[in-house]
């Protein structure tokens, strides 16, 4: 048995295995990591002024950890069969690079991201309908106070609604096999980046921290992926500033001072190390 055949079965069980225990292992290692080093090891410089705010996470903690883990054996069943698929030649996704050429793998980057940033903000909106909400999305939304194991806690229909057009475009076009297996791991770890509530990167033309943040807490506005292009375009995007607690700026008010100064200085507050 090698390490090919360990990743790509041949059977939808194997596939529905693979998935199962990926998952399994994959959340607690970004949300997990996540955890330790803002709220365990940096709890203080970075949460020291949120204690009301830390201490409903904590209440909240196992009811995300099950949400998580019914999420991850849904789409385990759900995905199965794209992931076999896939495995077995049925889709455009492809191994050898020069079959399609570096200039192609580019394209295919740029192409997937614009098919999938209005389909997963459509999709995304679409679950905040009255109906959908009560029955399916508010099983995410009902952690008013995002933390990093918020974001694997879905309803399995949920996560896999945004995660869809993801699985449609191997079906569309060419795309390489790193390209497709890359974005949807990185989905985890962006969606582990966003409830974090600690923002870094804060430049508006990205859905950054303190955006989806706001999300949880007025659930009307920015349903973007990636980018807030979309929220912007179809009137949903708010500036989250001076509105939501961020960890990297330890209140409000000092978000304030700091959007007051000019670019270069709020620049280097950004990447200032923790």
């Amino acid at each position: 048995m090698n390490l090919e055949s360990i990743l790509a079965p041949k059977s939808i069980l194997g596939s529905f295995l693979v998935l199962l225990i990926g998952g399994l292992a994959f959340f607690p290692i970004t949300s997990g990591t996540s955890f330790l080093y803002y709220r365990v090891w940096r709890k203080t410089r970075f949460f020291g002024g949120d204690a009301e705010n830390i201490q409903k996470e904590e209440g909240q903690r196992k009811t995300e950890w099950l949400w998580a883990f019914y999420n991850v054996l849904g789409n385990a069943v759900i995905t199965a069969p794209i992931h076999h698929l896939v495995i077995t030649g049925d889709s455009k996704v492809y191994t050898n690079i020069g079959d399609h050429g570096l200039g192609w793998y580019a394209v295919s980057v740029v192409l997937l991201l614009l098919i999938t940033e209005p389909a997963v903000y459509w999709a995304h909106r679409i679950l905040h309908h009255p109906w959908l909400y009560k029955h399916i999305h508010f099983y995410h939304h009902q952690f008013r106070v995002p933390s990093p194991w918020t974001s694997m806690a879905f309803h399995p229909l949920d996560s896999f609604m945004q995660a869809a057009p993801h699985h449609l475009c191997a079906f569309l076009f060419p795309m390489h096999a790193s390209v497709y297996l890359g974005m949807i791991m990185f989905l985890q770890v962006w969606s582990t980046f966003i409830h974090e509530r600690v923002t870094w990167v804060r430049w508006g033309f990205i859905n950054y921290t303190a955006h989806h943040t706001l999300h949880h807490k007025a659930n009307k506005y920015n349903f973007g992926q990636f980018f807030t292009v979309c929220d912007r375009l179809w009137g949903t995007y708010k500036a989250p500033l001076d509105l939501v607690y961020d960890g990297a700026y330890p209140s409000p008010a000092e978000a304030g001072k700091r959007a007051a100064k000019p670019a270069a200085t709020d620049a280097v507050a950004n990447v200032g190390a923790p």
